[in-house]
């Protein structure tokens, strides 16, 4: 079936919405970034912390992997700053960037090491939700709008 345009009917009703929807959109964007922020630097930074404890599982995992000490602790302060940076809205796309390396590197590991779906799918969606947060900060550049 083909549809000629002088037989299109212009629906501005709808068009309104659609409007008011994408303004709705964009005022509580910055305000769902921020808590999906809040939540992976609190995961994040709690796991960071863990790293510093050398009786903790995260000793013995990096010794199993064959990391040196020193990149446990590494890694466990990279994890506490870039959550903390996730947190702050002018800077949330470098922590977010930082996170999304680690997350990369902590995927790595563990396929080459061996791992679980579970485990691997977690991390990735971390690495995908890092990535969303670094492409989608108050300074990126914006999508030109197409004006007919």
């Amino acid at each position: 079936m083909v549809v000629r345009p002088d037989t299109l009917i212009e629906r501005p009703m709808a068009d309104a919405k659609i409007v008011t929807i994408r303004a709705y959109i964009t005022k509580i964007k910055p305000v769902l970034l921020w808590l999906i922020g809040l939540w992976l630097a609190y995961r994040l930074m709690t796991n960071g912390i863990k790293k510093f404890d050398p009786a903790g599982m995260w000793t013995n995992a990096f010794i199993r992997w064959g990391y040196p000490e020193w990149f446990r602790i590494l890694i466990g302060g990279l994890e506490v700053l870039g959550g903390a940076l996730v947190i702050l809205p002018r800077v949330r796309h470098i922590g977010a960037m930082l996170l999304f390396l680690i997350m990369i590197g902590a995927l790595s590991t563990r396929i080459i090491n061996g791992t679980s779906p579970d485990d691997a799918f977690t991390i990735a969606f971390y690495a995908a939700c890092f990535l969303y947060l670094a492409a989608h900060h108050e300074g990126a550049a914006r999508t030109p709008e197409i004006k007919n």
